[in-house]
């Protein structure tokens, strides 16, 4: 099994790269330049030059076997697209499992909080967020799975925090927020769990 990380010179990606390394697992990192990457050096580690925006391109880098996590994230609002295009192009290449990033409040997930938030949020990301809506209900619909977390604050670990399915989880006011490193452990134990799931999970702190 290999893992493979789109999105995996940003912030949540990097952990996913670090993490996934940690716990003994191979990985693929798709990057747009992999002489710029930066990532770790490591013999499980293999570096592929690939664009969301090239759907033929993220295809030849992804298998039928693998685990594709997504980190991915437009870096302004002229880039919202990346997020469409990302999903339609993971989607296309058909890997076993996909566990994707989206932002609770918005999408499958916005009924969780208040209106004043839902209001908040689609002024707050602008284009940005029917994109995160359009990808979660393209990769929902293909059998995938959606990890919703609010703003993505802090820079230790949080090991409180978990996953709770959307089903199960209480309306709150605001979203539960996390730091990267913990969303990125998070999204790896869905990735590799054994009974593979599907449909939204929220990061919240146990009930």
């Amino acid at each position: 099994m290999t893992l493979v990380v789109l999105g995996a010179t940003g912030g949540t990606g990097r952990h996913l790269v670090s993490l996934a390394l940690g716990r003994g697992l191979k990985v693929r990192a798709l990057v747009r330049n992999p002489a710029t990457a930066q990532l770790p050096t490591d013999d499980r580690l293999s570096v592929v030059r690939a664009d969301v925006h090239d759907a033929a391109g993220i295809a030849a880098a992804i298998g039928p076997d693998d685990i594709l996590v997504s980190g991915l994230g437009p870096a302004s609002r002229a880039e919202a697209s990346t997020l469409t295009a990302g999903a339609h192009a993971v989607i296309a290449a058909a890997p076993h499992r996909i566990v994707w990033l989206g932002a609770a409040g918005t999408g499958p997930s916005a009924a969780t909080t208040s209106s004043f938030t839902r209001r908040f949020l689609k002024t707050g990301l602008g284009p940005e967020h029917t994109a995160k809506e359009l990808a979660d209900t393209a990769i929902l619909e293909a059998g995938g799975t959606l990890i919703h977390v609010g703003p993505l604050l802090g820079k230790q670990d949080k090991p409180h925090l978990t996953l709770v399915l959307l089903s199960r989880a209480a309306r709150t006011f605001w979203p539960t927020s996390g730091p990267r490193v913990t969303v990125a452990r998070l999204m790896l134990d869905a990735a590799t769990a054994e009974t593979p799931g599907s449909g939204v999970l929220l990061v919240r702190p146990p009930a």
